[in-house]
């Protein structure tokens, strides 16, 4: 399985909106989409204007896929609200408790 993380930074006072559009059309686009897993959203206790999205993959190519079209649309959709480029970082996943991933990373 792979992982992709992005770390958004809202304009000062935008978080709440920002974390709202994520919820509502990052998460339902990802639920659309071949070879995804799961989503986790992230917002610091103390930093509201922060906003943390994981997305859990089949393979890297059903995250690449996803980032090249529908994922590039979204960004431009949610770029007015940012304060900054996002971060985005990728990762192999290792063990897990989704899906039994960590059974399979073992079989490898």
């Amino acid at each position: 399985m792979f992982a992709r993380m992005i770390q958004l930074v809202a304009k000062q006072g935008r978080g709440k909106e920002l974390q709202k559009t994520m919820n509502e059309r990052a998460l339902q686009a990802l639920q659309e989409q071949p070879g995804f897993v799961e989503g986790i959203s992230l917002v610091p206790e103390t930093e509201q204007d922060q906003y943390v999205g994981i997305s859990i993959w089949k393979s890297k190519s059903d995250a690449d896929r996803f980032a090249q079209g529908p994922g590039q649309q979204l960004l431009q959709s949610y770029r007015p609200l940012l304060e900054a480029e996002p971060t985005i970082r990728s990762f192999q996943v290792d063990s897990s408790t989704i899906h039994d991933a960590s059974s399979r990373a073992a079989s490898r």
